[in-house]
């Protein structure tokens, strides 16, 4: 059974179908920009990347194809280097929101320092042997302190995005 559409209503619903995609990859993108257990899952390799000597490059002598990819180099170091400054400075405060709050508070920090942060990483059964709690209880504290986190590093925007997952999980 076929369906005659006007030229203007197809146009329409093209319209709209594009003026959707942009939207939602707009919102995918974004989401991916701040993405929390993505930074802590590489938190170590990141700080790392902050210790690595680079070649030196001197000024004097004009820039080869190599010596400019060594000052774009340099450009995501400072980038790096400013990012990792302001995630410990939130894990720091974040560790000082826990230890003054509940039990359960301080686990939960524990729990992303003992998954993310130290060398030596623990794996969630460990923890949960650790704890004497059912591992369900440490990943209920590892999506938790992931959600703190979020909001203290990326402020409204992340409590938006977790609304918005939360929504789309509820729908499915």
């Amino acid at each position: 059974m076929a369906i005659d559409l006007s030229d203007e209503t197809v146009a329409k619903i093209v319209d709209g179908l594009i003026t959707r995609g942009h939207k939602f990859s707009k919102i995918e993108s974004e989401e991916e920009l701040r993405n929390t257990k993505s930074l802590l899952s590489h938190y170590q390799l990141l700080e790392n990347h902050l210790t690595v000597e680079l070649p030196e490059v001197k000024e004097d002598v004009p820039l080869s194809q190599y010596e400019r990819s060594l000052y774009s180099l340099l450009g995501y170091r400072v980038r790096s280097k400013e990012m990792m400054e302001f995630v410990n400075n939130i894990l720091s405060r974040y560790k000082e929101i826990c230890t003054a709050g509940t039990f359960e508070d301080r686990r939960r920090y524990d729990v992303i320092k003992k998954l993310y942060l130290i060398d030596g990483k623990q794996t969630r059964l460990q923890l949960a042997d650790f704890y004497r709690v059912d591992e369900k209880t440490i990943r209920r504290d590892e999506r938790k302190a992931i959600d703190d986190l979020s909001i203290m590093i990326f402020g409204i925007d992340a409590f938006n995005d977790m609304s918005k997952t939360r929504r789309t999980s509820v729908q499915k």
